[in-house]
């Protein structure tokens, strides 16, 4: 993506990932972290998430995340990311596994030389019973196996 292509989004121009979501705000979404050798330039609280796009300079995905101690997973809807959530709760990690509807925003940046990510964060799921509900949505896609090919 170059300057010149910028692609509006959330009413604005984004000329690159890291200019966009790496700064304060005055939009009324609040960066949670900047660059620092993770995979996003950025992750902000961002309540009112862009729709899904896909243009020559940008990549909009619409999904959820889960956020462990700051590692971020992405998914691409809600069920699989619950599941996930639930799994990790019953483990032994000790990471937050707090869920939160998403959007990926990835970009060519011309100063950097490379692909931008920004991961914006948007209601948190975070009642027992929509996870549940979630999980069994889920549960239901998985394909059935038979007796046969389980092995114990």
């Amino acid at each position: 993506m170059s300057l010149t292509t910028a692609s509006s989004l959330d009413g604005g121009l984004i000329s690159s990932v890291c200019r966009t979501y790496g700064g304060p705000s005055t939009d009324g979404w609040y960066t949670r972290t900047r660059a620092d050798g993770g995979e996003y330039s950025a992750v902000v609280d961002h309540p009112a998430l862009p729709g899904a796009l896909e243009t020559t300079g940008v990549r909009i995905c619409r999904g959820a995340a889960v956020d462990l101690a700051d590692q971020w997973a992405f998914f691409d809807d809600l069920a699989p990311a619950a599941a996930f959530v639930h799994a990790g709760r019953m483990s032994n990690m000790r990471a937050s596994w707090d869920l939160f509807e998403a959007a990926e925003v990835r970009a060519f940046c011309p100063e950097h030389r490379c692909e931008e990510a920004a991961l914006l964060l948007g209601r948190q799921v975070h009642e027992n019973l929509e996870i549940h509900g979630l999980v069994a949505r889920f549960a239901a896609t998985l394909p059935e196996v038979p007796d046969a090919q389980v092995t114990r």
